[in-house]
């Protein structure tokens, strides 16, 4: 059966996030990072079990309303693992918050070629995404000083060539997309997770690479994202957004690991994170694109090495 989100319903799939989100490769780090905040104890066992459309509702608005206990930084690398060629390494930073639209996170990546010596700009990337019900993400490069919003076929090209993320990897809006159906659960590795199957809505800029759907799996126990499967018209699979391992910092759940496969191609691009510092407070202005706000200073005392 096939929900469409309408006034009617007790549960509105709209409700603020995550991140990623959510964050993921970095959005999903925002919506994924409680996993097992809430447990407070062992799951309840519910070892492959169906649940109804009332209580597919439900896991979902608790997905989407889970976030950290303050903003965060992550130092992490991102590791570009081609079918053939060598690998690549990028290293980078991220801040996480979250505003009235939802998630927001900035990121700065360089190759990490750069870290023995003086940073070359035109190896620099920096993005800001909102994530949301109105998701948008900014970019710039070579050192400008201005960020440019990212629109149409620019949100399906790599954030820096020869990696598979790209700024709707990021921005996840199928999160937020109204239409669904519930599949029933299944395993991503050694967890269970409850399967959706989210549909673009007619107006979505994902229509334009002939999207088909997005399949979202969440944690049958924490309802946490686990994996995202990214289809094409027909149902052949295009991408796999899988998380890997998650950590505890500090007293709170984040990603540790992510790794996005490109069925296209047979790339892979790992991200991971190094060293993380939660519960921090940054200014709001830092994640705004026509604003000229300084990094935040956070002294290595703060992170913990992963």
């Amino acid at each position: 059966m096939r929900f469409t989100y309408i006034k009617n319903f007790s549960f509105n799939l709209r409700s603020a996030v995550f991140g990623f989100t959510a964050a993921g490769l970095f959005f999903v780090c925002s919506s994924t990072m409680n996993w097992a905040q809430r447990a407070g104890g062992d799951a309840p066992s519910r070892f492959m079990e169906r649940i109804d459309q009332e209580e597919g509702l439900k896991r979902m608005a608790a997905f989407r309303g889970q976030r950290l206990d303050g903003d965060y930084c992550f130092r992490f690398e991102l590791e570009h693992l081609p079918r053939r060629g060598n690998k690549v390494t990028y290293s980078g930073t991220m801040w996480g918050s979250w505003n009235e639209k939802g998630p927001i996170t900035r990121f700065k990546l360089f190759s990490k070629d750069t870290l023995s010596g003086a940073e070359i700009k035109s190896d620099t990337v920096e993005l800001i995404v909102q994530n949301g019900a109105c998701a948008q993400a900014w970019i710039r490069k070579d050192g400008s000083s201005e960020f440019e919003l990212i629109q149409g076929e620019a949100l399906f090209t790599p954030i820096i060539p020869g990696v598979v993320y790209t700024p709707f990897d990021l921005q996840m809006p199928f999160i937020y997309w109204a239409d669904f159906i519930y599949e029933g659960p299944g395993r991503v590795q050694s967890r269970i997770a409850q399967q959706f199957l989210m549909y673009p809505p007619a107006a979505s800029q994902a229509v334009a690479p002939k999207i088909g759907a997005v399949r979202i799996g969440l944690d049958d126990a924490y309802d946490a994202l686990l994996r995202v499967e990214v289809l094409d018209a027909a149902g052949d699979e295009l991408s796999r957004f899988t998380v890997e391992s998650f950590k505890k910092v500090q007293e709170q759940y984040i990603v540790k690991e992510i790794t996005l496969k490109d069925y296209g191609t047979r790339d892979r691009t790992r991200f991971q994170v190094k060293a993380a510092s939660v519960g921090l407070i940054f200014n709001p202005l830092f994640f705004c694109a026509d604003q000229t706000v300084e990094p935040p200073f956070i002294s290595d005392a703060m992170f913990e090495v992963l």
